[in-house]
């Protein structure tokens, strides 16, 4: 078995008493949680999702492979959405965040306890062929993002202030739903704000690797600001998110209802595991 692999910001963990853990898709180690870590009264908490389930669905078949693949509405470029992938029997995967760079191009990121299982899914979907055998989506490329850009989480109440401070005013921010090109202390970014009436304002900050380490030091420099593993973003996953419970057992199983109140599957049959749906 080759050795795990190290993520840009992998020094700066080990500073702050992170024990690892290795990706089982991607081999990258991602940080489970830091030593004497604590949230609680933070204004805002930075995780590095580095080692999370973190793709690039790329080519001109990526807007057909995301629409098959995901069960929620299909997005606009420079949208953002949480939306439900179920398996061919309608049983819940899990339901990461989708967010539409480009015309060809879409992120798939997913920091729950289902991380793992997502991303060999959609691997499986991106190979599968037709029944004439050939390829159900020829010209896409689905990658591991993380030698791309490097995925920073931003959550809390404070976490719109902090972000602010870079760029002058709130209103400069991407509204909830989208994604907006950024610059942070003159650091080009891709900042995602996730829409999601259970959750505290958070952002997908995609940072290039080689600036990583300037921003992270930065947004830690807030004093409201706490760092946090993958442990603690995946149990906020679990209690926070209406599915939570469900994606907590080893066959996850939802009604059309409950996906439907959720907002995270679209009302049509085109997708995987839609007939199914009970």
């Amino acid at each position: 078995m080759s050795a795990p692999r190290m993520g840009a910001l992998h020094g700066e963990h080990v500073l702050l008493g992170a024990s690892f853990a290795p990706s089982e898709t991607s081999g990258l180690l991602r940080v489970s949680s830091y030593a004497h870590e604590s949230a609680e009264g933070a204004g805002a908490v930075l995780a590095d999702l580095t080692g999370a389930a973190y793709l690039l669905a790329s080519g001109p078949d990526a807007a057909v492979f995301a629409g098959s693949a995901l069960a929620g509405r299909r997005l606009a470029v420079g949208e953002v959405a949480l939306e439900a992938a179920l398996n061919g029997t309608g049983g819940l995967v899990s339901v990461p965040l989708l967010v539409r760079t480009g015309d060809t191009e879409h992120v798939i990121v997913d920091a729950s306890g289902r991380a793992d299982a997502l991303a060999a899914w959609l691997a499986f979907l991106a190979g599968a062929r037709a029944q004439d055998d050939r390829a159900a989506f020829p010209e896409l490329e689905l990658a591991d993002a993380s030698d791309m850009l490097v995925p920073l989480l931003l959550a809390g109440p404070e976490a719109s202030h902090v972000l602010s401070d870079y760029v002058g005013d709130k209103n400069d921010l991407p509204a909830p739903g989208t994604v907006r090109q950024l610059k942070l202390d003159a650091i080009p970014v891709v900042v995602a704000h996730v829409a999601a009436p259970f959750a505290p304002p958070a952002y997908l900050v995609l940072v290039p690797a080689g600036a990583a380490r300037i921003l992270w030091r930065s947004f830690l420099s807030f004093t409201e600001v706490a760092p946090v593993g993958l442990e603690w973003v995946a149990e906020r996953v679990s209690e926070r998110c209406p599915w939570g419970e469900a994606l907590g057992r080893a066959e996850a199983r939802c009604s059309r209802d409950e996906l439907e109140a959720w907002g995270v599957v679209r009302d049509a049959d085109d997708f995987v595991g839609a007939r199914a749906l009970v």
